[in-house]
């Protein structure tokens, strides 16, 4: 008897704790999941207006414009940094092993592409639908 209260007792726990977890755990995939969960926490937390909720949005869409205008400002920095360490790898390669990696970079830079791409697909999806207000 005590051995099946012990068990019964265990899975109430385990099962509280993981109830627990996922209610504290964030599992925002994109910047508009992001965007979604912070704006549903200020509104329920401070009991934000309509009113105050548009102007909410309306600063994260200027935050937004701003992030992307700095990102933009160091993408050729990075990129620049980026050639010169395949250039210093490629100076330890013996000839051999330089197309080997060239293709490798290709194919590095390709899946981030990819991944771009559906990143931004996703994110423009939920903004459309955000903006219906659905």
């Amino acid at each position: 008897m005590l051995a099946v209260l012990l068990f019964c007792l265990g899975a109430t726990v385990g099962a509280l704790a993981e109830r627990y977890y996922h209610a504290t755990v964030v599992d925002a995939k994109t910047a508009e999941d992001w965007r979604e969960i912070y704006v549903r926490e200020m509104k329920a937390k401070l009991k934000l207006s309509d009113q105050q909720v548009r102007q909410l949005e309306s600063i994260l869409d200027d935050t937004k414009a701003r992030y992307k205008a700095v990102r933009d400002s160091y993408r050729p920095a990075m990129l620049k940094v980026k050639e010169e360490q395949i250039n210093e790898v490629k100076s330890i390669l013996s000839p051999e092993q330089v197309p080997v990696y060239d293709k490798l970079v290709a194919e590095r830079e390709e899946r981030h592409r990819q991944q771009e791409a559906r990143d931004q697909k996703k994110e423009q999806q939920q903004e459309a639908k955000r903006r219906k207000g659905g």
